[in-house]
C-alpha cells in the first residue's frame, strides 16, 4: 500500500467518524475493523466490517461467519453490511449482490471560502427544538428512512453538537422556514459535512452552494481537512465538483439482507 494511499484511507476513516453517533464503537480483527452502535442495532452504516481489501465471491461466505459471530447480539433480520474503500473503484457487483459506491471528496487547499449572495433567506445554525424538527420533516420528505430512524439520527447530531462536535445549520425565510440545511462536524483535524439537504420546492436556486460554501469557511477556522460525501454519478456530486472539492477515494458498500431494517 503506497505511502499516498494510506493517507487517504486514514483520512476516509477519521471523516467516517466525524459525524458518527456518539456511541459508535470500533474494534480491530483481522483483516477489518467493526463498528458498532448498540443504541440504533438497525443503523447498518454503524454496525458493519470496514474491510481492509475489497472481498471477493470466494471469500464472502468466511466474512458473512465472522460478521455473525461479532454481531450475535443483533437481531438475524437486520442486513449484514461490508465496506472498504479504494482509490477508484470499478466493481458494481460481488455475486449477485450490488455495491453501492460514494466518492469522498477533499476541499483543495487554494478552494476559496467564498460568500455566495442568496436571493432569498438567511443562514443561521441551529439553535432549538423547531430546527431540528424542521430537518426531520425535510429529511423524511425526501428519503424513504422512516420517522423512527429519521429521528433518532437527528438526535445524534444534535447530541455531537450539544458535546461541542459540531453544529447544524440552516437557510431560513423571513418566517424562520427551513429551506436548506447542513451539518459540520470535527474529529481530529478533520471535519465533515453531514446529511445537505434543500426543500424540493427550493431546489435550483443555488441554497445550497451557499450554505456549503459558508459552512466551509466556518470548517477552516476548526480544522485542516474538509470532507464531503456524495453518490457516485449523482447531482449533489456534480455540485460538489463544480464548487471545487476533489475526490480523495471511493467508499464502497455491500448490504446483504433486508433494507428495510433501518
Amino acid at each position: 500500500m503506497s505511502r499516498s494511499w494510506q493517507q487517504a484511507r486514514a483520512l476516509a476513516l477519521t471523516a467516517e467518524l466525524a459525524d458518527a453517533p456518539p456511541d459508535l464503537e470500533r474494534h480491530r480483527i483481522e483483516g477489518a475493523l467493526v463498528e458498532t452502535t448498540r443504541s440504533y442495532p438497525g443503523y447498518y452504516f454503524g454496525n458493519r466490517f470496514v474491510l481492509d481489501e475489497a472481498p471477493t465471491a470466494g471469500s464472502l461466505d468466511a466474512w458473512m461467519a465472522r460478521y455473525r459471530e461479532c454481531f450475535a447480539w443483533r437481531s438475524a433480520g437486520y442486513p449484514t453490511v461490508f465496506s472498504w474503500y479504494e482509490p477508484h473503484g470499478n466493481a458494481t457487483s460481488i455475486g449477485l449482490n450490488g455495491i453501492d459506491v460514494q466518492v469522498m471528496y477533499a476541499a483543495c487547499d487554494g478552494l476559496p471560502a467564498q460568500h455566495l449572495a442568496l436571493e432569498t433567506g438567511r443562514i443561521i445554525a441551529f439553535s432549538g427544538d423547531r430546527h431540528w424538527e424542521q430537518l426531520v420533516d425535510l429529511e423524511l420528505a425526501a428519503y424513504s428512512y422512516g420517522k423512527t430512524f429519521t429521528r433518532w439520527r437527528a438526535s445524534s447530531f444534535r447530541a455531537l453538537m450539544d458535546a461541542g462536535r459540531g453544529t447544524y445549520y440552516g437557510i431560513v425565510d423571513d418566517d424562520g422556514a427551513l429551506l436548506c440545511a447542513a451539518g459540520g462536524y470535527y474529529r481530529d483535524e478533520v471535519a465533515r459535512f453531514a446529511g445537505v439537504i434543500t426543500s424540493e420546492e427550493h431546489r435550483g436556486r443555488g441554497l445550497a452552494s451557499a450554505l456549503i460554501t459558508e459552512v466551509l469557511s466556518r470548517m477552516r477556522g476548526r480544522a485542516k481537512t474538509q470532507v464531503i460525501v456524495a453518490e457516485r454519478g449523482s447531482k449533489a456530486a456534480a455540485l460538489y465538483e463544480s464548487l471545487g472539492f476533489s475526490p480523495f477515494c471511493d467508499s464502497h458498500s455491500l448490504q446483504i439482507g433486508p433494507p428495510e431494517a433501518i
